[in-house]
């Protein structure tokens, strides 16, 4: 019997190909779009990897070998970090450049840009929880 959920696989593959997808149709990024997707693409298949491999080590039998929670829990951690830190730089990056190319007042730009920022670390933050509840919390 196996402790991870059967559709959390499938999820994870799903949830690679959208941040690639949306990696990719940033166009704002100038000359750093192609890289930062390589990037992306590079730390989804390492994440991918990483997810598949240690749910080898989460097998129910007669015992479940505790050893490899921690590691699963910070690889866990770790991988969000980096899959979410250069996506959210990239998404002010883009925004900004959207908002300052606006007819609108100075304050009017510097206080919707300070808006997206405090939006999105609220979304990054309670997204680290999700993923770790998602990926972690209902696996083992």
């Amino acid at each position: 019997m196996h402790i991870f959920y059967p559709f959390s696989f499938y999820i994870a593959i799903v949830i690679a190909i959208l941040y690639c997808a949306v990696l990719w149709m940033l166009r704002n990024l100038g000359t750093f779009r192609i890289p930062l997707f390589i990037y992306g693409l590079v730390v989804q298949l390492s994440f991918l990897a990483f997810f598949f491999g240690m749910s080898r080590y989460f097998r129910a039998s007669d015992s479940v070998n505790r050893d490899y929670f921690d590691v699963f829990g910070n690889g866990l951690i770790v991988f969000y970090f980096l899959m979410v830190v250069p996506f959210v730089i990239a998404l002010w990056v883009q925004v900004y450049k959207g908002i300052w190319r606006l007819d609108i007042g100075k304050i009017s730009k510097i206080i919707m840009m300070v808006l997206f920022v405090l939006v999105t670390l609220v979304a990054a933050f309670f997204g680290f929880y999700a993923h770790i509840l998602f990926y972690y919390g209902f696996a083992p």
